[in-house]
C-alpha cells in the first residue's frame, strides 16, 4: 500500500462519503460507538433504523467523521478481524472503529438513557446540545447548510430538552471512565438572556457533579454580545466559540439570512475581540463552514482573527439531506487539503495558543485544521 497523506484522505472521505458492506458494521451500536444525532445530520443519505459508525480513525490517530454515501468509490470492508478502507479493488488502509463508552448503556437518576442526553464526538468530546431549537426556521431564514430541524424529525433519537441535573450527571459518569477530555454545548439559535440562564444552571450542575472549578471545553451559543461574554465566562466553561458560518459579508447574508438579520460580520468581530480580553488567546473560537467561499476570503477571515488571538474551527462542507443546499457539490478534496494548509500555516505563525485543553484534534472527524496544525508537531 501507498504512504498516507491522511488530511488529504480525511478530505477525501468527508467530501465524497463512505460506503460500507454489512459485515463491516457489526458490534456498531454496541462494542463500537454509533451515530446518535444529537445536532446535525452529516452524512450524504438519512438511515434510519440502521446503526452507522459515528467516527473512526485512520492509522495514524487521525478521526475522521463517517459520512455514509452509497454512491461513493470508497467502502469499508471486513477482513478477518480487521476493518478495511477501499478505493474500488484498491485496499487504502486498515481503519479502526471507536469504542462505545460505558455510559451509552447506563441511565441517569430520573430515567433518562444518558445516550440521549450526551454524546461522544471524534474520540474524547463530551457534547451537548440543550435545546434542538432554532428559532430561524420558522420564518424560513434557517442558514442554506443547516439541517437541524430534519435531522430531529428524522431520527428523533436523542432528548430535545435536557435536564440540567441529567447533563451533570452525564458529564460525571463520562469523566469517570477516563476518555473524556473536554466539553462542547451549544443550542441551537435562541435569543440572550433565557440561554445565558441555561448555560449557568448547566455549569453549575457539571461543577457540582465532578468538582470542576473551570470547566476544560467550549460553549457554542447563538452570538454573545456585550455583557453575555463576561457572563458566559462567569458559568466557569473555559472556552467560548462564535459561529461565524462564512468571512465574506455578502455570502453571508446570502447564506445566512436570519443569522444576518440579528448579527453582521462586524458584530461577530466586535464580539470575538471582547471575548480574547475576557476569556485570553486561544480560548476564542470563530466557528466557519469550510467550502461556500472563496480561498481568498476564507484566508482572510483565518488571518483576522489569528491576529485578534482567536482560534478557528472550520468545519468541511458537504450537503446534507434536509438543508436547503441538498444536492449540492463541495468543492474537491484538493482545494480543502491545500487551502487547509495554507490556513495552519497562517495560525502556527500567528503564536496564538492552540488551546487543546478545550479543543483538540481528536475532538473533530469533521474539520482539518487541527490536523494540519498537527502536521507542524503542535498536538
Amino acid at each position: 500500500m501507498k504512504e498516507i497523506d491522511s488530511i488529504r484522505l480525511k478530505a477525501t472521505l468527508l467530501v465524497e462519503g463512505i460506503n460500507y458492506e454489512q459485515e463491516a458494521r457489526q458490534g456498531i451500536g454496541s462494542k463500537y460507538k454509533e451515530q446518535n444525532h444529537g445536532l446535525f445530520g452529516w452524512d450524504f443519505e438519512n438511515h434510519l433504523g440502521v446503526s452507522l459508525p459515528d467516527d473512526f480513525c485512520l492509522p495514524d490517530g487521525t478521526v475522521v467523521q463517517f459520512r455514509f454515501n452509497s454512491g461513493s468509490p470508497y467502502l469499508v470492508k471486513k477482513i478477518n478481524d480487521q476493518i478495511c478502507l477501499f478505493k474500488g479493488e484498491e485496499e487504502i488502509c486498515e481503519v479502526k472503529w471507536i469504542e462505545r463508552p460505558g455510559f451509552y448503556t447506563a441511565s441517569t437518576s430520573s430515567g433518562n438513557e444518558m445516550v440521549k442526553i450526551g454524546q461522544i464526538g471524534g474520540a474524547d468530546c463530551l457534547f451537548f446540545c440543550y435545546n434542538n431549537y432554532c428559532s430561524y426556521f420558522s420564518h424560513k431564514k434557517e442558514c442554506l447548510f443547516c439541517n437541524l430541524v430534519s435531522t430531529s424529525k428524522t431520527y428523533n433519537s436523542v432528548l430535545r430538552k435536557k435536564d440540567f441535573n441529567d447533563i451533570g450527571e452525564v458529564t460525571a459518569a463520562a469523566w469517570a471512565e477516563g476518555t473524556v477530555n473536554h466539553i462542547l454545548l451549544t443550542g441551537g439559535c435562541f435569543r440572550g438572556e433565557k440561554e445565558v440562564q441555561i448555560v449557568s444552571h448547566i455549569m453549575a450542575s457539571i461543577k457540582e457533579h465532578t468538582g470542576f472549578d473551570r470547566i476544560p471545553g467550549t460553549i457554542l451559543p447563538s452570538p454573545a454580545k456585550g455583557d453575555e461574554i463576561s457572563r458566559y465566562y462567569e458559568t466557569g466553561i473555559q472556552a467560548i466559540g462564535f459561529s461565524m458560518e462564512i468571512w465574506d459579508e455578502r455570502l453571508y447574508s446570502a447564506i445566512c439570512p436570519g443569522k444576518a438579520e440579528t448579527t453582521s460580520h462586524d458584530d461577530f468581530l466586535n464580539s470575538i475581540k471582547t471575548a480574547v480580553k475576557t476569556f485570553g488567546a486561544g480560548n476564542v473560537y470563530g466557528v466557519f463552514v469550510m467550502g461556500l467561499e472563496p480561498r481568498d476570503s476564507f484566508l482572510e477571515g483565518i488571518k483576522v482573527l489569528y491576529g485578534e488571538g482567536a482560534n478557528v474551527v472550520p468545519f468541511v462542507w458537504s450537503p446534507n439531506p434536509g438543508s436547503r443546499l441538498e444536492g449540492h457539490r463541495a468543492p474537491s478534496p484538493d482545494w480543502y487539503t491545500d487551502v487547509i494548509r495554507e490556513a495552519a500555516e497562517i495560525a502556527f505563525e500567528s503564536g496564538v495558543p492552540l488551546g487543546t485543553e478545550n479543543h483538540c484534534y481528536r475532538c473533530d472527524g469533521n474539520n482539518l485544521l487541527h490536523d494540519a496544525l498537527r502536521e507542524k508537531g503542535i498536538v
